[in-house]
This record gives structure tokens, C-alpha cells and sequence, in this order.
């Protein structure tokens, strides 16, 4: 083997194992998912040069989260240039539980939004100056004003859609079908989806039947029943969710 050629596979070598130890270490998750790893969260102060100016809106952040739950760094991606300070400075000191792939931990990028709202009527014409990109999704911080009159907290939805990985990682109990002894007999396997309502202390308060098997599917539904989930929080407050949950039948045979 030439020396150029070895040369050549060494610096091959070498930059792989640089990109395997990089793996991971930009991984961007959707923000309603790291909502639920949230696990404190300060409220900034409402400036009060933005509070006089009747100045509201929304500031999105980039948020770099470590391994450990904390905020690395953030990165201002929208808002009015009197609020994102204030903004920047109470998530700096939120705290998440670690986000684990395959059971370890991983540094995670993900977005938080940050909503100013004054009671008392609308922002002054041309106040806001609030630019946006697209609606503020994720972590949603019911920001307060200083004067004890002009506090106000942010809606909050009754129900929310989330996603079949985000109710996953909720799962606390999970009570496996048995196999329909009809559907054994006749080798019949497949995929049950179902659409899923789970109420505010985690039960399963409905369900529908999305796609599946006419012997798989009630199995399916009865054992889904019984499934028990942590609640899903929304800025602390517990909501009902509607999800999908899929159930595979499979023949080991």
C-alpha cells in the first residue's frame, strides 16, 4: 500500500470518527415536544419603557438545550427590540428535563415563544413593531406586567393536537391485546390506527376507529382503554389532547 494511500485512509479515519462524535449534537425538536421536558420556567418582566409605549407581541427564540436540561444559548429569531431582552433573559434561565435518543442524553436545538399582552385594550397604532414568522407555537409564556393592574395571563386552549411521539413519551401504563383466537387461526396480522382523546388526568376518554382489521380492531380498542398517561401541560395547566394511536398485531409463528 502506497504511502499517499494510507495517508488518504488515515484522514478518512479520522474525519469519520469526528462526524460520529458530532452525531447528535444539533438534533432540532419540535417545540411542542420540549414543552413537555419543560421543568421550570421564569417569567420575564415586562420592560417598562415597552409597558408605557403599550408595546405587545411575540419574541420567538432559537434555544440550544445541553444534555443536562440546560439553556445553552438562544438566538433572537423575531420580536420587537424593547421585549427580546427581557425575553432572553428569563429563558436563560429555564430549565428542561434531558431529551434522550436511544436512552442518552442529547443537546437539542428547538424554538420558544414569548407572548407580551397589557390589559386594557390594543397596543398603540404602530407600537408593536413585532415582525412574524409564522404562528408562535411551542412554549408559551403568559408574560406579566410590573403594575399589578395591567396583569393578564395567556389563553389557553382546552384541547390540543399533538403528535403520536409526543403522547409516547407520556405513556405510563400500557395493557397489551390479546390476539383474537379467530384472527390467529386465520394468520390475519396488520396495523390498528385509532384517534385518541386523553383527558387532563391522562385517561383515555375516547376512541375511534381509523383504520384496521375487522378482527383486530376490537381487541385493539379494548386494551387502549386502559392505558394511563402522564398529563400533557401546557404553561404548567394540564389539556386534553387528541392524538393517534397505532396497535401492530403480529404472528410470531
Amino acid at each position: 500500500m502506497t504511502r499517499p494511500l494510507v495517508a488518504s485512509l488515515l484522514l478518512l479515519i479520522a474525519l469519520s470518527s469526528l462526524a460520529l462524535s458530532q452525531v447528535h449534537t444539533d438534533v432540532r425538536i419540535d417545540e411542542n415536544v420540549m414543552s413537555v421536558h419543560l421543568l421550570k420556567r421564569v417569567s420575564p418582566v415586562y420592560p417598562p419603557l415597552a409597558r408605557q409605549a403599550r408595546i405587545q407581541g411575540t419574541v420567538i427564540l432559537k434555544v440550544q438545550i445541553t444534555k443536562s436540561g440546560e439553556v445553552a444559548n438562544i438566538q433572537l429569531v423575531s420580536g420587537h427590540p424593547m421585549l427580546a431582552p427581557a425575553a432572553i433573559e428569563a429563558v436563560k434561565q429555564w430549565k428542561y428535563d434531558p431529551y434522550l435518543l436511544n436512552g442518552d442524553p442529547i443537546e437539542v436545538l428547538t424554538n420558544v415563544a414569548v407572548n407580551f399582552t397589557l390589559a386594557g385594550g390594543a397596543p398603540a397604532a404602530g407600537a408593536t413593531g413585532n415582525v412574524s414568522v409564522g404562528p408562535a407555537r411551542g412554549v408559551v409564556s403568559g408574560v406579566v406586567s410590573n403594575n399589578p393592574g395591567d396583569q393578564t395571563s395567556a389563553a389557553v386552549p382546552q384541547r390540543v393536537r399533538v403528535s403520536a411521539g409526543v403522547t409516547q413519551g407520556l405513556l405510563v401504563s400500557k395493557v397489551n391485546p390479546m390476539y383474537p383466537p379467530d384472527a390467529r387461526d386465520q394468520r390475519i396480522q396488520g396495523v390498528v390506527l385509532l384517534q385518541a382523546t386523553i383527558d387532563k388526568e391522562g385517561n383515555v376518554a375516547s376512541l375511534q376507529l381509523i383504520t384496521g382489521h375487522p378482527l383486530l380492531a376490537p381487541a385493539a380498542i379494548e386494551a387502549v382503554k386502559q392505558w394511563k398517561y402522564r398529563p400533557y401541560l401546557l404553561n404548567g395547566n394540564p389539556l386534553e389532547v387528541n392524538t393517534q394511536i397505532q396497535v401492530n398485531f403480529t404472528l410470531t409463528e
